[in-house]
């Protein structure tokens, strides 16, 4: 099965094909600018590459949060557009379970963690199993300081590794309220689109029509908080 996915969940972005879970190629920026003049051409070079055409995809797939919204509604706009029309389905995969992936070898528990901005993270828990995740706290938005009492009630003694955009902000707190804590280089930090399409692939069931593909943005939009303050 040729999985091609896509990541713009945040400042980065990235594409992968995979064939039969065995990585193609892939293209993974630390800073794309624009995701809507990135995304595209960065899949066409892909392919190119790869020597594969657009209509040899069998499933697309991509990172559906949480992150920026405006770079998710891009991604997920662009596997819809390619799904419908050429009459494949999709796979949504969680952006903090992906960039988890990354650290899948370590041995330790792996918290992902995002700048919610607001005063708050994105992030979860997960150990490893046969290198595959198993959440042991769930994804959600929190302030800093309640998520580090959930980590440390989830976690006991275990050690736990950090990584993600939201190290930029909240490195120093993180060392200070979670013992032993280990922050990975920033190299790490992206969420790589070839671990949304292993994910994809482990969990084919779930593969839905494009219309059924949606966003998980965990909070609602500041464009939805004005209208609830306006009273509309």
């Amino acid at each position: 099965m040729k999985i091609l996915a896509f990541d713009t969940s945040s400042t980065s972005g990235s594409v992968a094909l995979l064939d039969d879970r065995r990585l193609i190629g892939e293209c993974t920026a630390g800073d794309v600018g624009t995701h809507a003049d990135w995304l595209m051409p960065a899949v066409d070079a892909l392919l190119k590459s790869s020597s594969f055409r657009i209509n040899e995809i069998d499933l697309f797939a991509a990172g559906i949060g949480p992150g920026s919204f405006t770079g998710l509604r891009v991604g997920i706009s662009a596997v819809k557009g390619l799904a419908w029309a050429l009459k494949k389905n999709v796979a949504g995969v969680s952006t903090l379970k992906s960039l988890a992936l990354n650290l899948r070898y370590s041995g330790s528990l792996v918290c992902p963690v995002l700048d919610a901005r607001k005063g708050e993270l994105y992030a979860a828990l997960y150990s490893f199993v046969d290198d595959r995740p198993e959440t042991l706290l769930e994804e959600s938005a929190l302030p800093p300081e309640k998520l580090f009492r959930s980590l440390q009630t989830e976690a006991g003694e275990r050690r736990i590794v950090f990584l993600g955009s939201g190290l930029k902000v909240y490195s120093n707190a993180i060392k200070s309220s979670i013992k032993d804590a280990v922050l990975v280089p920033e190299p790490l930090w992206h969420v790589r689109a070839s671990n949304i399409a292993l994910l994809a692939s482990e969990d084919y069931d779930r593969n839905v029509p494009p219309e059924m593909l949606s966003p998980v943005y965990l909070r609602k939009s500041e464009a939805e908080l004005k209208t609830n303050d306006s009273g509309l």
